[in-house]
């Protein structure tokens, strides 16, 4: 991956998140976007997949990411303390996933700046839900 395509997977990353963040907190729409947005990240690699005309990459795509998958429909459908911390780390891990990717296996359909955009978009997002999670435990915990 060249410097070039890191740079623009940053630049457009922090362009897509930083607004993506107001837009579903001023929206309140944090208990549905959050779950539902991660069980789609492996979606967008199994598509990148189909671009190759490659059914084993689109299969692998699939294996890796069922546990964004699973874990993004049950944050969805169960509401708990623990199932908010699940779904910022599971963002952040989706991050690390996107850094480490080729080197589980190469899957040619992906444009070079597309990694580094969906590692800094799953970065900020679980960053943010873990320190959202953290101001809300306190607020609660704080309140006789």
């Amino acid at each position: 991956m060249s410097l070039s395509s890191e740079i623009l997977g940053l630049i457009i990353g922090t362009a897509f998140i930083l607004p993506a963040i107001f837009v579903i907190r001023k929206k309140r729409w944090d208990d549905l976007a959050w779950p539902l947005f991660l069980a789609t990240l492996p979606v967008w690699y199994m598509l990148f997949g189909v671009l190759t005309l490659d059914p084993t990459i689109v299969g692998k795509e699939l294996l890796y990411g069922l546990p964004f998958l699973c874990i993004g429909f049950l944050v969805w459908r169960i509401k708990s303390s623990l199932t908010l911390i699940l779904i910022g780390l599971a963002w952040l891990s989706h991050g690390f996933y996107d850094v480490y990717h080729d080197l589980l296996f190469v899957n040619p359909g992906v444009f070079t700046w597309y990694p580094t955009f969906c590692a800094v978009v799953d970065l900020v997002a679980g960053g943010y839900l873990l320190i959202a999670y953290r101001k809300s435990f306190n607020l609660r915990s704080a309140t006789p």
